[in-house]
């Protein structure tokens, strides 16, 4: 089973281009900061779809998805969540794991891709694939195979920071064009 771990889209409509690099996995796991119903419908037409409220959702979001969401994926116990603790440190994201008594937590906020152990437990932000910080956009695919389960960060763009994307408009007119 292939399996779409994204978060903090950040959008009010997912554009074709992302839609079809997102297409293609079994099932898809949010967690958080979607922003519109329209992402989450836009999601749920590719296929089954799980979601967390995040802390820049519109309020119908909010009202639609829980903050904190456990499922059982094959005999993987996932949680989700948008924001595990106030940093992302491995203490922090450790105890939300274990208080969620989870395999595998998913969790957002970072808009950057972390990946951390403890012991058999995995916590793995997939970073964002609209608004990075400090990386490439991304998002993550968990692999469930034969009782076993890989993961990997997969870059979906360009790593441009805003604030290169605003100095390429300086000194390239705004253009794609190479210097």
């Amino acid at each position: 089973m292939r399996i779409l771990l994204i978060s903090d889209t950040h959008l009010d409509s997912i554009p074709e281009g992302l839609l079809e690099t997102l297409s293609g996995y079994d099932m898809i796991l949010h967690a958080g900061d979607l922003v519109s119903m329209k992402v989450w419908m836009d999601l749920e037409s590719l296929c089954e779809t799980h979601a967390v409220a995040g802390n820049s959702d519109h309020p119908d979001v909010r009202r639609s998805l829980p903050e904190r969401l456990k499922l059982d994926v094959e005999g993987l116990r996932v949680g989700i969540i948008h924001r595990p603790s106030h940093s992302p440190d491995s203490p922090g994201t450790a105890l939300m794991a274990r208080e969620m008594d989870v395999d595998l937590l998913v969790f957002g906020h970072f808009h950057k891709p972390i990946f951390e152990r403890d012991g058999s437990r995995m916590m793995v932000c997939p970073g964002s694939p609209t608004s990075p910080r400090l990386s490439p956009p991304s998002v993550a695919e968990l692999i469930l195979e034969g009782g076993e389960a890989s993961l990997r960060i997969v870059p979906v763009g360009k790593p441009m920071c805003g604030y290169l994307q605003f100095a390429e408009t300086l000194y390239l007119g705004g253009s794609d064009e190479s210097a």
